[in-house]
């Protein structure tokens, strides 16, 4: 766990019961680190030939809790790559 952080504040995750099936290897219901989760379905997707234009974390397969406000290094951020807009545009 990072310095200066409580357990508490740190955000979680877990898959959804429903959507066990398509997720091999999580737990599903289990709440864990949402850095944590992030890193399994990153391996997931990379087992399926999921590209970096792909979202691995579909949000209605996901329940999270917890974590506080954005650290101010990424508060106004576009930290999604599928999130950012197009050259151009902004």
């Amino acid at each position: 766990m990072s310095q200066g952080r409580s357990a508490a504040r740190d955000r979680q995750a877990r898959i959804r019961w429903e959507f066990a099936s398509e997720y091999p290897g999580i737990v599903a219901g289990e709440w864990m680190p949402a850095w944590l989760l992030a890193e399994k379905l990153m391996a997931h997707a990379r087992q399926q030939g999921a590209g970096p234009e792909h979202r691995i974390c579909n949000p209605a397969h996901c329940e999270f809790r917890g974590g506080g406000p954005r650290p101010p290094e990424f508060r106004g951020q576009l930290t999604r790559a599928l999130d950012r807009k197009p050259p151009g545009q902004g």
